[in-house]
């Protein structure tokens, strides 16, 4: 686990990473969202205990996701859910290698504007990527569909391991016994949790109407890359020129605030790289480390942060 994570209870985290190169291998097939949305859905149900979704979106090359991780479980559940979709995704094209192209950006969410902001940015992101004018015509997998109804979500998914274990001596078996189903449900940000249905779907189609004619007044209204186009695209095309995009810790819009933030973490990330150093000189040294990690940080070969209900 990556040494500069930090969680801590009850915190928002707007999760972002890109396919190797920028390469489609997301591209919104049938097969591919199939496998998308099974293993999420398994996913949230064996790892995701405590994570709140608020929003998520899979485009052709990245995927970002906004969560309340409330137990510490987002980073079994992103390790999970990544790794069985590469291989699935992987095996369908034909191809080896890696799929994501790093570990999957982690940004803490400070304040109440900020996650007004990045819930219309995820919901949105398909215009503004210039694929649609509009949120509802991208074809792919995203929450805006489940945010405008009851949120509810049940995926019927192939056990391809219990299928095999059924059949790896040759008997003949009905694949529709090995078929699970797994069911998650979205939860609603605070802004949204106290408001009738017909008042919720206003306030995010208002939301939704203000950030497409953003999105699409950066673009200069030019003509989107439209849907027909999208899906004559080969899922191992990758853009000429990929954009850096430097990696952040904290989306603040106030700066001061995001400074003093900043300032913050850089004192977990002393702390740590000090308890670090005394761990291995005791490794290294043959002693038993006897060390105290900070407070949401994530211990060598630890999927859950200290001080989450999962940390030992």
């Amino acid at each position: 686990m990556s040494a500069g994570r930090m969680h801590f209870r009850n915190t928002v985290h707007f999760v972002t990473n890109r396919c190797e190169h920028e390469m489609l291998l997301l591209l919104p097939t049938a097969r591919t969202l199939e496998i998308i949305q099974g293993w999420f859905a398994r996913a949230l149900s064996l790892y995701g205990d405590g994570l709140e979704i608020y929003a998520f979106i899979f485009l052709s090359n990245h995927l970002h996701l906004l969560v309340n991780d409330t137990k510490g479980t987002l980073a079994a559940f992103m390790w999970y859910f990544q790794s069985n979709v590469a291989k699935a995704i992987n095996k369908e094209l034909g191809r080896n290698g890696r799929f994501w192209s790093r570990a999957y950006d982690d940004v803490i969410v400070n304040g109440d504007d900020e996650l007004l902001d990045r819930y219309a940015y995820t919901l949105a992101n398909a215009v503004k990527a210039g694929l649609v004018d509009r949120s509802e015509e991208w074809p792919g997998w995203s929450s805006l569909e489940g945010a405008l109804t009851d949120g509810k979500y049940s995926v019927e998914m192939l056990n391809q391991t219990k299928l095999h274990n059924a059949t790896r001596r040759g008997q003949k078996v009905d694949k529709s016994e090995f078929i699970e189903t797994w069911t998650f449900e979205l939860t609603p940000p605070p802004f949204l949790k106290n408001l009738e249905v017909a008042e919720r779907n206003r306030f995010i189609r208002d939301l939704l109407n203000g950030a497409e004619k953003e999105f699409r007044a950066a673009r200069d209204n030019k003509p989107p890359l439209g849907v027909p186009n999208i899906m004559n695209q080969n899922p191992l095309d990758r853009p000429k020129n990929s954009a850096f995009r430097p990696r952040i810790k904290v989306y603040c819009i106030d700066r001061e605030r995001r400074l003093e933030w900043l300032s913050s973490y850089q004192t977990f990330i002393a702390g740590y790289r000090e308890v670090f150093d005394s761990f291995r000189k005791a490794s290294a040294e043959g002693r038993r480390p006897v060390v105290e990690w900070p407070m949401g940080s994530y211990p060598p070969s630890c999927w859950y942060p200290v001080g989450s209900d999962r940390a030992s």
